[in-house]
């Protein structure tokens, strides 16, 4: 299997800081574009001149930089920056993002997980229009608590991922099921 990783540190920092959990949720063949601080805008050339659906699977973090104010994004550009790469086809699976601990001084964490929360939805609701599987990260935080977190407050702790990496696995099992026999004989 083919796995091409797209967006934020969310996918970079599991490649990163845990490449013993990557085969888990991957498999071996894994080509990785996403990098720490990508937003939404990010993703076209993080693609480039690749095909989406040459893959088996792309899998995409993206949603907690889009609402940072260095970008000026807004939700609609998101929109439009996330269903252009889906458009192009393919498998894809999106880690939907959980939110902050604890945002960066000086912004507040409330008001930032509440923009947070506009882009998980929208990206959730764009991959389900695509056929894709959208995995719900928050759930993750939310079951482990403080745990999820590393002391950033930011990124997710190895905790948080050794509880995503059977959930990705799962999303990505289609991909990985042998093709069955096909004709007389079959």
């Amino acid at each position: 299997m083919t796995v091409l990783l797209l967006g934020d540190s969310g996918l970079a920092m599991l490649l990163d800081r845990y490449p013993d959990l990557v085969p888990l949720a991957f498999g071996d063949d894994v080509e990785c574009r996403a990098v720490g601080g990508a937003w939404s805008g990010s993703l076209r050339g993080q693609v480039g001149d690749r095909d989406p659906v040459s893959y088996d699977a792309v899998v995409l973090s993206a949603g907690t930089s889009d609402n940072h104010p260095a970008f000026s994004g807004s939700p609609a550009l998101f929109r439009e920056n996330v269903a252009r790469e889906l458009g192009r086809g393919g498998r894809w699976v999106v880690l939907v993002p959980p939110g902050l601990a604890r945002a960066p001084e000086p912004f507040d964490t409330a008001e930032v997980n509440g923009l947070i929360g506009e882009y998980a939805e929208a990206l959730a609701e764009l991959v389900a229009a695509a056929g894709g599987t959208a995995i719900r990260v928050r759930a993750v935080t939310d079951r482990l608590g403080p745990a999820a977190f590393d002391p950033d407050g930011m990124h997710l702790s190895r905790a948080a991922y050794e509880a995503l990496v059977p959930e990705i696995a799962e999303a990505l099992a289609p991909a990985l099921a042998p093709a069955l026999p096909v004709g007389p004989g079959a």
